[in-house]
């Protein structure tokens, strides 16, 4: 692989330690907080706020927790993977660009980067709630493309799940699936430091 002007990561499952942080975290924590709905219910509610169909205050009145719930709370369950800011002194070192593309509500994403001090290291920030649009669909790889400024190819796009890898790659990024491709931060920052 050739060193990019860019590297666009996903947040659940690459920066963040938890892969399925709906049933992982979010459904558990719900479930605690006094919900009556079903995991399904859950998901569907999470899965209308991602697509900015509701605020987080609405997920938590949607689902029956408002009041009891809130973001900073459920945010606080997220664990950073490890090497993640190793990799963007590296990345910020060799002059890339770095960015993130995730399926996520506004406000946990907003929550979760400042928690985690990742500001200042990732300029951009394509979440799917702002758009109205998720992974896999070719519109969101296309809004990152076009804050980008830069050729597809001349980013990688570093994903855990195989149908978001698939369309990056289709949308014309060097898709790296993170889990199989390389398996921590430690192979990534090697990647790139070549």
């Amino acid at each position: 692989m050739r060193e990019p002007a860019a590297v666009v990561l996903d947040a659940m499952g690459v920066l963040y330690e938890s892969a399925d942080d709906v049933a992982e975290l979010l459904v558990p924590y719900v479930h605690e907080h006094g919900s009556p709905l079903s995991a399904a219910d859950i998901e569907e509610t999470y899965r209308r706020a991602s697509l900015g169909e509701l605020t987080s205050a609405g997920f938590w009145a949607a689902t029956g927790v408002a009041g009891s719930a809130d973001d900073e709370d459920y945010c606080a369950r997220h664990t950073l993977t490890p090497g993640v800011h190793e990799f963007l002194k590296t990345a910020d070192a060799a002059g890339v660009r770095l960015a993130c593309l995730s399926n996520d509500v506004s406000r946990w994403s907003e929550v979760l980067r400042r928690r985690f001090g990742l500001t200042d290291s990732i300029r951009d920030w394509v979440i799917s709630a702002d758009i109205g649009v998720r992974k896999p669909q070719p519109a969101i790889y296309q809004e990152m493309r076009r804050r980008l400024g830069v050729d597809a190819d001349g980013a990688w796009f570093v994903d855990d799940r195989e149908a978001n890898v698939v369309a990056a790659r289709e949308a014309g990024f060097t898709a790296i699936h993170y889990g199989r491709d390389v398996t921590s931060f430690d192979q990534l920052t090697a990647a790139l430091a070549r």
